[in-house]
């Protein structure tokens, strides 16, 4: 390992330095992923599969915005994984180091893009159109992504709904912003995969 590493060139140790460690994140994830560990809450994992996030519509039954949601945690770590990894592959055949970078980008960016289609797939795959959402109510999640105050914006939040894990929209009603990590309840959803939350007093 230490004779491959100082076999690099200083621009390959840079994208070394950005594929490996998002190399590792990506493992993370997706052992975190399959074996459904990371659980902090009583429902079940809070990693799961994504129904609405990371590159998957938002609506859980067909509705809202079916777009591709490129930046996302997956997509970001799948783009310097594939970036870095690029970059050193171009250097070692002898590409000069604006082309490899100019290349390595767009290989970073076309993963990006690829992970978000991906994702979009998998709903297509898993959706059967029967989640009844209203069933999350008075089941308590974890905050993936920040959800502001007030009912001032948007986060997400990942909960166990009829034995599926999966992260939905949220916004609450709390005088502060409730942090990623944080456990919430569910006190009301509407038809659009929207869920109202209040945190969790421990």
């Amino acid at each position: 390992m230490i004779g491959w590493w100082n076999g690099l060139t200083d621009l390959q140790k840079i994208f070394a330095c950005v594929g490996i460690p998002a190399t590792l994140m990506l493992v993370v994830q997706t052992i975190l992923l399959l074996f459904g560990l990371g659980s902090g809450h009583e429902d079940g994992c809070d990693c799961g599969c994504d129904i609405d996030g990371d590159g998957i519509p938002d609506s859980l039954e067909g509705g809202g915005d079916d777009g591709l949601t490129l930046f996302s945690v997956r997509g970001i770590v799948a783009m310097f994984c594939v970036a870095g990894w690029s970059g050193i592959v171009f250097i070692d055949f002898g590409m000069g180091q604006v082309e490899a970078i100019l290349l390595a980008v767009l290989c970073g960016v076309a993963a990006l893009f690829g992970m978000a289609y991906l994702m979009k797939s998998v709903l297509k795959l898993q959706s059967s159109g029967n989640l009844q959402l209203g069933t999350a109510v008075g089941k308590t999640g974890q905050v993936y992504i920040p959800i502001p105050p007030k009912g001032e914006g948007r986060g997400k939040i990942n909960i166990t709904v009829q034995d599926r894990y999966i992260e939905v929209d949220a916004i609450t009603a709390s005088e502060d912003t409730l942090k990623t990590g944080e456990t919430v309840r569910v006190v009301s959803t509407d038809e659009n995969g929207l869920v109202m939350v209040e945190r969790v007093v421990k």
